[in-house]
């Protein structure tokens, strides 16, 4: 899998609206987690409260096309092994990915996951208001 491959998975996914983690496959799972993952600092022990807020920035920016809340992506981050909990649920720590999501890690980390994601879903706009101008200006040649 080329870093290439998870980054064109991203821009995909970026542009939907009310996407639900569960109907993620393939590389646009992996590159969302990981993305969501890289929300985290690297080596810092946060509280719950501190992670929360990291989740819903990122849901609110780049992660904006989840039709989710902090609460579940955080879990689906601790149950898939990007972050690690204590045993009390009191300290978060961002860990290293899983073997399986290691290469799409790699690549959200090279790049910056939110304005790729912003630049995509600005992309995507345009071409849908040029499409349209298209076809209102084929329905008044009618």
């Amino acid at each position: 899998m080329s870093d290439d491959t998870f980054v064109k998975a991203w821009r995909a996914t970026a542009v939907k609206q009310g996407v639900t983690l569960g109907a993620l496959t393939g590389d646009a799972f992996a590159a969302t987690l990981a993305s969501a993952s890289l929300a985290i600092p690297a080596g810092a022990t946060l509280t719950e409260r501190d992670v929360n807020e990291c989740l819903r920035g990122w849901l609110a920016g780049p992660g904006a096309m989840l039709a989710t809340d902090h609460v579940e992506l955080r879990r689906w981050l601790v149950d898939l092994k990007f972050v690690e909990r204590d045993g009390y649920g009191r300290a978060y720590r961002r860990s290293e990915p899983p073997a399986a999501m290691a290469a799409a890690v790699a690549a959200m980390a090279a790049i910056d996951p939110g304005a790729v994601a912003a630049e995509a879903r600005a992309s995507h706009a345009r071409e849908r208001t040029e499409r349209r101008a298209r076809h209102e200006a084929r329905g008044s040649e009618r």
